[in-house]
């Protein structure tokens, strides 16, 4: 069954934020906003510069981590912060093996789309390039992460994330505040 972006997992309870309104700014949605952005650009970071142990930090014990389509060689879907960390510590050795190169994530256009006190969720574009030992760039791949984040005290992680590898998941329709239903 291929999964599509209305079944890859539960959303949270908010409804879609209107993207540029200012009804939601007070400082601890702020706060909440700015650590988000960080936990997404921290994962890029942590896988390529080889942090495993970092890395899986930012993920809940019982996350979940899904390709679409998987690559090849990858399973579709891994479960548990240490099965995580294990598959892309394959990927990272295996990159560094087989082609010579250290992969570099660039996650760009982080947009917010649901946000409440205890869960959020997010979406960011991709581009995966590789560096070479000789100096050589090389694009990858592109696509688009699908986040689902849990708030526990005063730190956001990735409770499930979907990778898109080829066609970018619907962006359901905002609601202006005020009009939740």
């Amino acid at each position: 069954m291929t999964e599509t972006a209305d079944t890859a997992a539960p959303a949270p309870a908010r409804p879609y934020l209107v993207p540029g309104s200012t009804a939601y700014l007070d400082a601890g949605f702020l706060a909440d906003r700015a650590a988000i952005h960080d936990l997404v650009a921290a994962y890029s970071l942590f896988f390529d510069s080889g942090d495993f142990d970092g890395l899986g930090d930012l993920f809940t014990g019982d996350a979940t981590f899904t390709f679409t389509p998987r690559p090849e060689g990858f399973p579709p879907s891994v479960t548990t912060r240490g099965q995580i960390v294990s598959a892309m510590a394959a990927l990272y050795r295996h990159n560094a093996e087989t082609r010579g190169a250290h992969q570099r994530h660039l996650t760009t256009n982080t947009v917010i789309i649901r946000l409440d006190a205890t869960t959020a969720e997010a979406r960011s574009l991709l581009s995966v390039s590789f560096a070479f030992d000789d100096g050589r760039y090389e694009l990858g791949r592109s696509g688009s992460y699908v986040d689902l984040l849990e708030k526990d005290g005063e730190r956001w992680r990735i409770a499930h994330r979907t990778l898109w590898l080829r066609e970018l998941p619907r962006i359901p329709a905002a609601v202006a505040p005020g009009d939740e239903r």
